[in-house]
């Protein structure tokens, strides 16, 4: 899901692998030595909703001649902004209405960010293969565009770090028998992924010694014998101990 964020693409255009913001609305003119700061001048802007911004009948601000002019969106965005969601704080003193549903969801999300990272990751995944099934009802030709799509080997044979094997780390290394169960019954091909040096989840169970967690993972299917960047096989960590 965060793929599909305007800030996602801009912040990670040219830097990240994959990731490219629109050439015919973005141009960057401005990157900092690392990266942190960029600056995109925006293309293609409605010569009608330019002239409108310009024009200083149109600005708004908080007292006549005062220098805070916030602005306002030009008459052309009116069909988007109108079906926008304001953010607001969870305890709103000025308003009588609360969203408690919303709130529920933050606090389990903030008492368990592996499982609210999962749950994100799913919806994402049934957004796409919603796109998928939608593009494969048409003419256009069928898009491997899920995880879950692809071949296990794929995904076992590919080691890189990722935010996925960070989070696959942690749950391993703080036992949460649990929530790795979860999330392997919301992707059973998550238990296949490896780090950049070779390692993934059946190194890091033998490493902690972990047997519940062995089980589930040999039960998934994954090997126990293959060998890491160091050749070392998961059961070689279990007797270096």
């Amino acid at each position: 899901m965060m793929e599909r964020s305007l800030l996602y693409r801009l912040h990670g255009h040219g830097i990240k692998a994959g990731v490219e913001a629109d050439p015919d609305k973005w141009e960057e003119v401005f990157r900092s030595k690392y990266g942190k700061v960029r600056i995109y001048k925006i293309l293609g802007v409605d010569a009608e909703s330019r002239s409108w911004v310009e024009n200083k009948d149109n600005r708004k601000c908080d007292a006549p001649g005062s220098w805070f002019c916030p602005g306002q969106y030009p008459p052309g965005l009116a069909d988007v902004l109108s079906r926008k969601k304001d953010f607001a704080q969870l305890e709103d003193f000025n308003t009588d209405t609360t969203d408690e549903e919303y709130q529920k969801q933050y606090f389990e999300n903030l008492n368990n960010p592996q499982k609210a990272s999962a749950k994100a990751r799913q919806l994402e995944r049934e957004m796409k293969l919603k796109e998928a099934q939608n593009d494969e009802s048409s003419d256009a030709p069928p898009r491997d565009v899920t995880r879950t799509k692809k071949g296990v080997d794929e995904i076992y044979n590919t080691w890189e770090d990722t935010e996925d094997t960070t989070i696959m780390w942690k749950l391993i290394s703080n036992n949460q028998v649990e929530d790795l169960r979860i999330w392997l019954e919301e992707d059973p091909t998550i238990a296949f992924i490896r780090s950049r040096d070779g390692r993934g989840p059946m190194w890091w169970a033998f490493e902690k010694r972990n047997e519940d967690i062995t089980k589930i993972l040999m039960k998934a299917g994954v090997p126990h014998t293959d060998r890491d960047a160091k050749g070392l096989t998961p059961v070689d960590l279990l007797e270096g101990k």
